[in-house]
């Protein structure tokens, strides 16, 4: 029988190809699952976080090799931080970072932005501190450490003059709407308390005793220093009041994120330097016209 040479040369080829691309195929798969299984690939495959980086024990070492501190802070809160008649960033809190900065041999770079978002950025490495009036809280320490208090502040209710049925104070909620800022310790106080009708969240000061003034909630939670300094200093801040006296004093210090002794340590011994040459004293009165207790 004569056999077709070129119909058995082309077949042959085929079939050649066909068995390489199946072993090429096998190596594939066992290459694959190498990987999968390789306990080399898995250490250094990048961890899956929604916080900083693990080391943040470093962070005063970066700071210092960058040349400058990122500071988060609202920018509408007085009189901590917010914006002049020449639009720019001063008050007590930036006044604070400008301190530090210099202790630590840095510039400052302030970020501004709402106060609820803050905390989350800073735990997402976007600031190195935080200076935004925070108030320390238990609950707040889970998630932040504190620096040395810079501080103290007592949250108050503030009326309208011309409101009806006014709370004596800020105990005194039952059936109120209460305007605060979000994620402000007022707001805390608030829910503490009890008994109120509703609460009305605010992106600052601002808004918030704009809609005090307009009479659409019946008072507003908030700090002692920011409602004094609003009310002595807003164009219509003559039209309230504080009612009463502040619920509790609390401490306000520098959130920082945890496993950062280093710098904790650098901003506590800036702080009490300041404290000890008569800073700390001079920037309370020229800021809220009080001294504060060491």
């Amino acid at each position: 029988m004569k056999v077709n040479t070129k119909k058995f040369t082309w077949f042959s080829s085929v079939l050649v190809l066909m068995i390489v691309v199946l072993l090429s195929g096998c190596g594939q798969q066992n290459n694959k699952k190498t990987e999968e299984l390789s306990p080399a690939a898995a250490s250094t495959a990048a961890p899956e976080t929604n916080n900083a980086s693990a080391d943040d024990e470093n962070t005063l070492e970066k700071i210092k090799k960058a040349g400058k501190i990122v500071i988060g802070t609202g920018g509408n809160y007085r009189p901590f931080n917010y914006m002049n008649e020449k639009n720019e960033l001063v008050g007590f809190d930036i006044e604070w970072g400008k301190i530090i900065a210099e202790g630590l041999g840095v510039e400052p770079e302030f970020v501004t932005g709402q106060f609820s978002g803050l905390t989350p950025g800073l735990l997402a490495g976007k600031f190195d501190i935080l200076l935004a009036g925070v108030n320390v809280t238990d609950e707040r320490k889970k998630s932040v450490d504190f620096a040395e208090p810079y501080a103290r502040d007592g949250v108050v209710a503030v009326v309208n003059k011309e409101g009806k049925n006014n709370p004596t104070d800020i105990r005194d909620l039952e059936g109120k709407v209460v305007g605060v800022i979000a994620g402000a310790t007022a707001q805390a106080v608030v829910k503490e308390i009890g008994g109120y009708k509703e609460i009305k969240e605010y992106p600052g000061e601002t808004e918030v005793f704009m809609d005090l003034i307009n009479k659409r909630v019946d008072l507003v939670s908030i700090g002692r220093d920011a409602a004094g300094d609003y009310i002595k200093t807003a164009a219509q801040g003559s039209q309230l009041e504080i009612a009463g006296d502040p619920y509790k004093f609390v401490d306000v210090a520098i959130p920082l994120r945890k496993n950062n002794a280093a710098l904790k340590e650098a901003i506590d011994k800036i702080i009490l330097e300041k404290k000890s040459d008569g800073t700390y004293q001079r920037l309370a009165e020229e800021h809220f016209g009080l001294q504060f207790d060491k």
